[in-house]
This record gives structure tokens, sequence and C-alpha cells, in this order.
């Protein structure tokens, strides 16, 4: 049972032409063995609607990709004490990146504060970490901050 699959998921891992593997194949990689199988034996049978979602899918994800490899390099994600604290997809991660983005970097005296804010933020989280009550002190202040920038933003 087992030989068959092999083959099947090493098509569905190779990378395509255009620079990415569509979701659709990666999706494919989650199936069960048996279902893998059986599309083998028996071929899989795909809808009108089932492919019009996948087609659209697979467009969504090269818009994705292509957007990504356009904007992302520029996208500054560096947040060091809000990823220490909250996470680096949390809500309140985001709105200090995009306050950031938006405000700060917008005016001289906020680029400047920003790059102080780099070169302190490195040994701040390590006393974080090394130190809980500096972590226990600096939360309060980065939550007040969170709420004034998501109130004025």
């Amino acid at each position: 049972m087992r030989q068959g699959i092999k083959p099947f998921l090493m098509r569905a891992m190779k990378k395509k032409k255009n620079g990415f593997i569509s979701a659709t194949k990666i999706a494919q990689r989650s199936y069960c063995e048996k279902q893998i199988v059986l599309d083998q034996q028996y071929g899989r049978n795909e809808t009108d609607v089932q492919r019009q979602r996948r087609e659209r899918g697979e467009e969504e994800h090269l818009r994705h990709h292509l957007e990504a490899q356009r904007y992302g390099a520029k996208r500054d994600s560096r947040c060091f004490i809000a990823t220490e604290l909250f996470g680096p997809l949390a809500k309140e991660t985001d709105q200090l990146r995009q306050f950031r983005d938006t405000f700060l970097m917008s005016r001289l005296w906020g680029r400047i504060f920003t790059r102080a804010y780099y070169e302190v933020s490195p040994s701040i989280v390590r006393l974080m970490k090394k130190y809980p009550m500096v972590r226990s002190l600096i939360k309060p202040f980065i939550n007040w901050v969170v709420r004034m920038v998501s109130r004025n933003g």
C-alpha cells in the first residue's frame, strides 16, 4: 500500500516553474494515506465548482506571492520588546509596527527615536528574559503605549 504513496507525494512536493507550490499541492500532502491510494487507483473527479474554487485559490496564492515579493522585503518587522511580550503575530505587536511605519517613520524625530530603540531594545529583551522583574516593570508601560496608539490610530 505504501509503494504508491511516495511517488505521489514526491510529485506534490516538487517546486513549480513559476517559483511557488500551490496551496492545493500543500493540502494534498496532508491527506490520509487511504485517500491518496484511492485517488491514484480511481482518479480524482472534480466538480465544476471545485475546479473554479481551486483555480481561484491558485490565483489568490499567486497574487499574494507576488505581493509579498514586491512589498515584503521593504516592511520592517523588528519590534523587539513587543515581540518578546506579546509574540510576533499578536495584534499589539502589529499595532506598534503600524504606528512606527505610519507615524514615527514620517517624522525626523520619529526616525531618530526608532534608530535609538533598535540599539537599546535587544539589551532590554535580554534583561527581560534573564530577570522576570524587568519584564513585569516594562509590560504595563508597553500596554499603556499600545492603548494610546490604538486610541489615536
